[in-house]
């Protein structure tokens, strides 16, 4: 039996994330230790009972259920994402390098200053961290995102038995393998089933299919395209500071 249900994890991240967020186990996959933390922060903010003891008893009473509920979730959510079971939420066939990655990252509160005093960490920034920082986004905005462009990338696997690489038996072997704990593509290139070449082809493409992040925010009417031109400037000025840290 799972040492955590995915019920129970998603209520808890619409508990410290909130209801409209839109949850699945792409949530469960991205979401990572510093954004639970920072959601955790903000939400026991709201409805730490201290902030209601001059409140009714019942009505304390019922914040201080609310703020237990709050930090339970946050204590599931935390162990979930630092166990080694989370990576029964990663897509079997999921390979594409992680351009926003979090898991890069300790994200604090971010600013919400302007654009020349505001304080943002120093060191080359994703798009989707850049836009966090900025205060423009939530954490919970920003793994939408990445599960919205995720979900545009055809599957590595898919595509390799397409193009007549790999076949369907092939796959079903690799996804077996459970002793090596590297991506697709990585198990494939272990196990002598594809070259390393052809696996960075496939990426190429993969990346090729999915439209950009910041266009998620657009379609969304969380931003405008010319506040996304604009925020993309100053995110390559600042970025133009720092080398990119491809690993």
């Amino acid at each position: 039996m799972p040492l955590f249900a995915e019920n129970e994890l998603l209520d808890a991240c619409r508990v410290l994330f909130g209801t409209e967020v839109q949850l699945s186990r792409d949530f469960l996959f991205y979401v990572q230790p510093c954004g639970i933390k920072s959601a955790f922060r903000q939400k026991a903010k709201q409805v730490h009972p201290d902030l209601h003891a001059a409140a009714a008893a019942d009505e304390y009473e019922r914040q201080t259920e609310l703020f237990r509920e709050v930090n339970e979730a946050y204590k599931l959510l935390d162990r979930f994402s630092t166990s080694e079971h989370k990576r029964l939420w990663t897509p079997a066939d999921q390979d594409a390098p992680f351009s926003h990655n979090p898991t890069e990252q300790q994200p604090e509160e971010p600013s919400t200053d302007t654009a020349d005093s505001i304080s943002l960490p120093e060191r080359y920034l994703e798009t989707g961290l850049y836009l966090y920082h900025r205060g423009v986004i939530t954490y919970a905005e920003m793994i939408e995102a990445l599960v919205w462009q995720r979900r545009q990338r055809p599957v590595i696997g898919d595509l390799a038995v397409r193009w007549g690489w790999l076949n369907g038996s092939d796959i079903q072997i690799l996804n077996r393998q459970g002793a090596f704990r590297g991506r697709f593509g990585a198990r494939a290139v272990h196990y002598g089933y594809l070259t390393p070449f052809q696996v960075q082809v496939l990426l190429r493409y993969q990346r090729s299919c999915q439209q950009p992040f910041a266009q998620y925010f657009v379609e969304q009417g969380i931003l405008s395209a010319a506040e996304v031109k604009r925020l993309m400037r100053e995110q390559a000025l600042h970025n133009s500071r720092y080398k990119k840290n491809n690993f």
